[in-house]
């Protein structure tokens, strides 16, 4: 069986006026424009259709007060995926725009490491500053699955598949992870949060949403180190996934990409 994942990029939402002063540690970069993207992943390989993150819908992309593109569904519908035969859901962590779509895939398994669970349902949840981009109901529904039987928590690295491995690296939460991927390009490195912008990768200052600075310093070099160049690795929130690469089919142009 082969080893190599299809990769593909849905840009559901950005923030083109986000600033550099709310995108890096210690509001470095002033008031200088830092757009914002974000986005969810579908894989395809020795699995099927994987999903990597479930991103969030109109409704909530609203109540942050991000710009609304296009929703995971119709990225589903565009590449002919019934999501009811997505066996397999990869969550990052539980924060509103990663985690806000459980209910699209009421079939598979989701994948998340254990130390995010105890980190949303532990202490931590008493400062205030920590539970910002949670919501209880996500939480919940996550819970929920946990109690279904529809959620494996992982404890660090982990191979999920010929070719598709999962590893924490914490710091923007507790539990954070990210995956490598086999492709025909070589291996990438889908890395969530724990790089959301090629700037953060480039100038070695984290995300200010942060549980520990340290873990977040540490995962750059941990998403470099898997990665066979540093192009290939693949942002949550840099708008450059969807321009620099091309579209997955008829009407994804700008939002629906493939990465590999």
């Amino acid at each position: 069986m082969s080893e190599l994942w299809e990769a593909y990029a849905i840009r559901y939402a950005e923030d083109l006026n986000r600033r550099a002063s709310q995108t890096f540690l210690g509001g470095a970069g002033g008031d200088a424009l830092t757009p914002f993207a974000y986005q969810a992943f579908l894989l395809r390989g020795p699995l099927g259709w994987v999903a990597f993150d479930t991103g969030a819908d109109e409704a909530a992309c609203a109540r942050y007060g991000k710009t609304f593109v296009q929703g995971l569904p119709l990225a589903l519908q565009l590449l002919g995926i019934d999501p009811g035969t997505v066996r397999h859901v990869i969550q990052t962590h539980l924060h509103w725009d990663h985690a806000g779509q459980p209910d699209l895939f009421p079939a598979a398994t989701f994948h998340m490491q254990a130390r995010e669970m105890a980190y949303v349902t532990g202490p931590a949840m008493q400062h205030a500053v920590l539970r910002a981009g949670y919501q209880v109901a996500e939480i919940a529904a996550h819970v929920a699955l946990l109690h279904a039987g529809r959620m494996r928590l992982h404890d660090g690295e982990v191979a999920l598949a010929p070719g598709l491995t999962l590893h924490h690296a914490g710091g923007h939460t507790d539990g954070l992870q990210f995956a490598r991927l086999r492709t025909r390009r070589g291996w990438m490195v889908l890395a969530g949060d724990v790089v959301a912008t090629r700037a953060h990768l480039e100038r070695r200052v984290p995300f200010p949403a942060l549980y520990h600075v340290g873990d977040a310093l540490a995962g750059f070099d941990a998403c470099l180190a898997l990665a066979d160049a540093p192009e290939m690795v693949i942002p949550a929130h840099d708008p450059w996934v969807a321009e620099a690469h091309p579209a997955a089919c008829a009407g994804g142009e700008g939002w629906l990409v493939r990465l590999d």
